[in-house]
């Protein structure tokens, strides 16, 4: 099965399994927080009433062939997004860049500062496919995340640990962010823009970047062996606004990102610079 494939399956079978958190019953939602939102941002003041928030929809996600590469390809992917909410902010979430997860540890201060502590089942999309010969290719994962998310005012902090449990790259790697947020109009709308880093294992970079003297022949390309450390660097924004004053929403995830140190040196990879991108029009239940 192609990488592409893979991803779109992996999908498909995340949204069947989430499918079951529609029918929980709420307060009729006025406004749902988009999908990837900070548990901060998620529940704006004067945003939706408590309880189960629902939006389904359909999306896609433009994301390199392999990490690294010069091409891209395009994924339509069913879209969901399904959140509960009580006098905290978010509680549970589940949705397709964050998968299934919640929080056990939220803290809120009277000056309007938060600390949350979650877990997280969720698809990671960093795969090496067929694109070049020779080469053992690496599917989508399935990663077991840790969260902490912190808030003051507008400004969030948050630390994501990955493992992955699957037949990924089956590494870990640690995700650091810093977002600026705040609404867009008086309707529901809001963004979310700021630096990303992201560090791996040595089993995470050598998955994606390394060539190993058995690849090295059929492949065309020269031994090489990735080792820890820093893989990118780069901008990630949020964006998410209401259709009109109806129930529909549209909401993107861009993030622009540039490799370093031995992944950039890898010879697999063809353009430093990498891109990902995700957009959805979603309708509210």
């Amino acid at each position: 099965m192609s990488s592409r494939a893979a991803l779109r399956t992996l999908t498909l079978i995340l949204s069947m399994v989430l499918v079951p958190l529609a029918q929980a019953r709420g307060p009729a939602p006025t406004e749902a927080p988009a999908a990837g939102a900070p548990a901060a941002a998620a529940a704006p003041r004067g945003g939706p009433p408590l309880g189960w928030q629902t939006q389904l929809g359909v999306g896609a996600i433009v994301n390199p062939d392999y990490v690294g590469a010069e091409d891209y390809g395009v994924i339509p992917i069913p879209y969901f997004e399904f959140r509960y909410l009580d006098e905290r902010g978010t509680l549970f979430f589940a949705n397709v860049p964050q998968g299934i997860g919640g929080y056990f540890l939220r803290r809120r201060s009277a000056t309007g500062r938060s600390l949350n502590l979650g877990v997280a089942l969720a698809p990671g999309f960093n795969v090496r496919g067929d694109e070049i010969a020779g080469l053992q290719e690496v599917g989508p994962a399935t990663e077991a995340r840790f969260l902490v998310e912190a808030n003051a005012g507008r400004w969030s902090y948050s630390a994501t640990f990955a493992q992955d449990v699957g037949n990924g790259h089956e590494g870990a790697y640690l995700d650091l962010s810093v977002l600026r947020q705040g609404r867009i109009g008086q309707r529901g709308g809001f963004y979310a823009i700021g630096p990303v880093l992201r560090i791996g294992d040595e089993t995470y970079k050598d998955s994606l970047f390394s060539v190993s003297p058995e690849e090295s022949l059929p492949s065309g390309l020269p031994a090489y062996q990735a080792e820890e450390g820093l893989e990118r660097a780069g901008l990630q924004a949020l964006v998410s606004l209401p259709l009109g004053t109806g129930p529909w929403r549209w909401t993107a995830i861009g993030r622009a990102s540039r490799l370093f140190d031995e992944a950039a040196e890898s010879p697999v990879v063809i353009d430093k610079n990498q891109y990902f991108f995700l957009t959805s029009i979603t309708r509210r239940f």
